[in-house]
């Protein structure tokens, strides 16, 4: 570690993902219990829409929320800039029978949302709150996905004028050759829907494509395998050891071309138990780009943003992870909205900014998704307590 690296970890406070060992706070706008890092303040921004999931900012800084269970995407508005969101309407209803509206992004004047089988863009030109325009850009025939199931989340990213599009593996761990699926893979388009290609392969879930500022590096964090040993472990005599805290979920930096290990492989190159007897394991492995950054097993690592603002001290540049938490080990893990530090654009420790797991039992919400704001503060979205919260640095 070099000598800033360690001053920077000093700084901050870094130790492992244990809130414990830090001097902290509770949030006085929230459930009871909920821990935040000493120096910042928890608020709610939007309380009211049910299971918030993906967020994204437009003009004005109109906040967009997807309900997926509803088939919508909220507009929120903060019209006197209290930091809460008064004023709440429906921008688009997706069309039957493929209404789950997942990710967005804001580009060009559009509202740009994908469905499980699809990607359109939406605006808003009278202001009213309620998209008046509502434009197909791919459709089911150019994004086969099969039925709905699965990890059926369809990530989206506009970038140097292309589309980057993924959805998640249909199973747990599916057992297929590379080229048998276009799941599990990252495609990219024209902007008008034109010129398909593969980008990626090797994911088994990355719902959040995110660009890191000042580069055309594409990043995502990866849901790691649920019951990793499970042949190992299936008589439960002695619990489940190996799968408590194995596999890591992952934050990858996403390139042309690559290959990122899934089912095959989890973390750096290990090999999954359930198939290693696959005869070509050692060659993905010698194919297979390594993670730059592993999180705790089973935390369920959901999305991120890279923090760009100054309100944060030393932040800029550094990546918010929501980790929405998961089911499959022991002890709970997870629940928490974390932040990983970088430096020369490769990151070097983790630390936790709010905690929603009280005395490691009790579960008080599960960050979902996390976007920088217009004003520096952080926002993200929980689907537990159904609210949005804003993180923001107060002082010591």
């Amino acid at each position: 570690m070099n000598p800033r690296s360690l001053l920077t970890l000093l700084s901050v406070g870094l130790v492992a993902l244990s809130p414990l060992a830090q001097s902290s706070a509770y949030s006085a706008d929230g459930p009871a219990g909920v821990w935040v890092r000493d120096g910042y303040a928890l608020s709610v921004a939007v309380d009211g829409i049910k299971l918030p999931r993906f967020l994204a900012y437009g003009p004005n800084s109109t906040l967009y929320v997807s309900v997926p269970k509803e088939g919508k995407i909220m507009a929120c508005r903060d019209t006197d800039g209290d930091g809460t969101y008064e004023t709440i309407t429906t921008f688009v209803e997706g069309k039957a029978p493929n209404t789950i509206l997942q990710g967005m992004q804001w580009h060009d004047g559009w509202l740009w949302f994908a469905q499980l089988n699809s990607v359109s863009k939406a605006r808003d030109p009278n202001g009213d709150g309620k998209a008046d325009e509502d434009v197909p850009v791919l459709s089911a025939e150019q994004l086969p996905t099969g039925a709905r199931g699965g990890h059926m989340w369809r990530a989206l990213l506009i970038h140097q004028g292309r589309i980057y599009t993924h959805v998640g593996d249909q199973t747990n761990a599916t057992d297929e050759p590379i080229e048998a699926s276009e799941r599990r893979k990252i495609w990219s388009f024209a902007l008008d829907g034109s010129d398909k290609k593969l980008f990626a392969s090797g994911l088994r879930n990355s719902e959040k494509l995110v660009v890191r500022p000042g580069t055309n590096e594409i990043w995502g964090v990866d849901h790691d395998i649920d019951t990793l040993a499970m042949k190992l472990e299936s008589d439960k005599k002695l619990g489940q050891p190996i799968t408590d805290h194995n596999p890591p979920a992952e934050l990858n930096h996403y390139v042309e071309g690559g290959f990122y290990g899934h089912p095959w492989l989890v973390g750096k190159n290990t090999p999954n138990p359930n198939f290693i007897n696959d005869p070509k394991l050692v060659e993905y492995a010698s194919k297979a780009t390594i993670p730059e950054w592993l999180m705790p097993a089973h935390c369920s690592a959901n999305s991120l943003t890279f923090y760009t603002g100054d309100k944060f001290p030393r932040a800029h540049g550094d990546i918010f992870v929501a980790q929405k938490g998961g089911w499959n080990a022991t002890a709970k893990v997870g629940y928490c909205l974390s932040r990983i530090l970088f430096e020369d654009g490769h990151p070097y420790g983790e630390q936790k900014m709010v905690n929603f797991l009280k005395n490691g039992t009790e579960i008080l919400g599960r960050p979902v998704d996390c976007i920088q704001a217009p004003d520096g503060s952080l926002v993200f979205s929980d689907d537990f307590g159904s609210k949005i919260y804003r993180l923001k640095y107060v002082g010591k």
